[in-house]
């Protein structure tokens, strides 16, 4: 028996149309097993590539990429998931993880490296990445691979952000308190009476 929280459709309001939750996580069983499960894969890559205008995925769902995905995408269905995906070049690992993300309703981010890429650049794309998760709160898939190691300083970063969840001396102070300033209003409207 399986288990899986990206069988549901998205929520919809009947009366206005709205979408209330575009991605339902309802951890539950399949009971039509992996057929089921290759199923709802397919439509949901279906709706990735006619959405997508830049990438497509053409994957072969066979059974242990389908075992992977459901692992990949119930690491990060997890408050603070994270997964170190290993395998030969090639295997499908960053494709999952991309499949993942868009049932999760992640936002997917994978760092262009070019010859002056340096730890300044990387700092920036982390700050905007910060910023797409706490101002939106919208989940974030950050894919980083070896190849993306131009200095070993980047490991000691994205160690940091595994382990606490912040980059020390990530945000300079005058910027950190207009984040403050900006989150005010968002906070109030989430939490009232804090």
């Amino acid at each position: 028996m399986y288990f899986v929280d990206f069988l549901r459709e998205p929520v919809v309001d009947d009366e206005t149309g709205e979408t209330l939750d575009a991605h339902p996580s309802n951890y539950e069983a399949v009971p039509g097993g992996i057929a089921e499960i290759r199923a709802r894969v397919e439509a949901l890559q279906k709706r990735f590539n006619e959405e997508s205008k830049v990438m497509k995925l053409n994957l072969v769902l066979f059974n242990d990429a389908l075992l992977h995905l459901m692992r990949i995408s119930r690491l990060m269905a997890m408050a603070r998931g994270s997964g170190l995906l290993v395998g030969v070049g090639g295997s499908g690992k960053q494709s999952l993880a991309r499949l993942a993300a868009y049932i999760n309703g992640a936002y997917t981010f994978q760092i262009t490296v070019t010859k002056m890429y340096n730890i300044t650049n990387l700092f920036e794309d982390i700050k905007q990445l910060y910023k797409i998760a706490g101002f939106k709160g919208q989940p974030v898939c950050f894919l980083f691979t070896d190849a993306e190691v131009k200095d070993e300083a980047f490991l000691e970063y994205i160690n940091q952000i595994l382990m606490t969840g912040e980059v020390a001396g990530l945000f300079p102070k005058d910027e950190l308190d207009m984040i403050i300033n900006d989150m005010r209003p968002i906070m109030k409207q989430a939490a009232p009476g804090v």
